[in-house]
Order: structure tokens, then sequence, then C-alpha cells
């Protein structure tokens, strides 16, 4: 009994700590298979800890499961074929971020107390909001090569891929936009737009909800 409300009172926690791995280590892996398994464990961890956060919604938990076992197992044929870019494996992961992320939002946001957690939950939809775009981002590139123009492209010889549009992707959700990366299609430019939104509205809808959350507090403890 403890462990289980241990565990209900921390479910974003593991998200949390997963998301971190994610976006401190996702630059390490080498373009190599071996790289790419260590990526793909990396991004398993990190479906497990969204699957886990709504582990005690019954209906959802069921969705999330399909949506991260055929994630999953895209990603590990392409890794089994050796194929990259594959558009149907970022697909496949775009949705199952949008789906939890969408999910955990609704969760956070509808809570009637702020609790440690709940705070843990709130970082962990920005965060989530940040990979979708960057997973969509990177489908784009893919479908429509050239959607994106990375200037140091000319100096360096790399080629645009998914770390870089991940890193495109947080600059525009924190407005810091560097410039080094601009989307030159009417579809990439569209996507940006949505994103830098949703980042400037986020915050302001979050802020909202928790001053009226503590101002009910307030009410009924006056």
């Amino acid at each position: 009994m403890a462990i289980k409300t241990f565990c209900t009172k921390n479910r974003f926690v593991f998200l949390l700590i997963a998301l971190a791995v994610l976006l401190l280590g996702y630059p390490y892996p080498a373009d190599t298979r071996l790289g790419a398994f260590i990526g793909g464990m990396i991004s398993l961890l990190l479906m497990m800890a969204s699957v886990y956060t709504v582990w005690v919604h019954k209906r959802v938990f069921i969705v999330s499961c399909g949506l991260m076992v055929i994630a999953a197992a895209l990603s590990i044929h392409s890794l089994i074929a050796g194929t990259r870019g594959d558009p149907l494996v970022e697909g496949a992961f775009s949705v199952f971020y949008a789906y939890m992320t969408v999910v955990i939002f609704l969760e956070v946001i509808r809570t009637e107390q702020v609790r440690l957690d709940t705070i843990y939950g709130t970082v962990c939809v920005y965060l989530l909001i940040g990979v979708t775009f960057g997973t969509l981002y990177d489908l784009i590139e893919t479908l429509h090569p050239g959607s994106f123009q990375w200037h140091i492209v000319a100096e360096t010889g790399s080629s645009l891929g998914w770390r870089q549009l991940i890193f495109y992707s947080f600059m525009t959700l924190t407005t810091v936009g560097y410039g080094d990366i601009t989307p030159v299609t009417s579809q990439a430019q569209s996507l940006a737009i949505v994103e830098g939104t949703l980042g400037v509205l986020y915050v302001a809808v979050l802020i909202a909800r928790i001053v009226g959350i503590y101002s009910g507090e307030n009410r009924l403890s006056g």
C-alpha cells in the first residue's frame, strides 16, 4: 500500500528524469548503428516513463501502451534494416509524444491542489512540447528535404537531422531564436509559429491556473 501510494503521488518524477537524460544525452551518440541503438534506448526510456505517468487512467494507459508498442516496433525494424530517416518511425513517435503531451497537460491543468509532483508535471509538459515539435520538424524535413536551412552546413558539411531540429525546437519554444536554423517552406514556418505561440500561451495559462487554485484555497481557509 505504501509503495502504491508513493508511486501514485510521484508519477511525474521518473518522466522528468527521462526527459533530462534525453536532453542532456542526445548529442553524444555517434551517427553509427551503436549510436542509433543508444538513442533508441533513451527514447524507449522516455516512452516508458511517459506511459507510467498515466497508469492510473485505464483507457488512456491502454491507448498510450498501444502507441508506444507501434513506435518501438517500427523503430526496431528500422534499426535492424539499417535505414535512417523513416517517415513511419518519425510519424509514430510524433503521434505518441503529441498524445502524451495533451493527456498530461489536461491532467495537470485540472488538478485542484498544487503539489510537488504537480509542479514536476507542468515542467514535463513544457519539455514534451519541445520534444514533440522537434520530432515533427524531423518528419517534415524527411518528407520534404530542404524545409529547413541550416546556415552552418556550408562550413562543416554536416547534414540536418533530429539532433539539430530538437535544438531548433527548444530555441523556438523558448523564443530564443539564434537564427542558425531557418524554416523556409510554408509548412515548416507554420509549425514554428504554432510552437512559438504555444510556448508563450502555456506559461500564461499555467500561471493563471496556479493563481486560481491558490486563490480558491485561500477563500476556503478564510
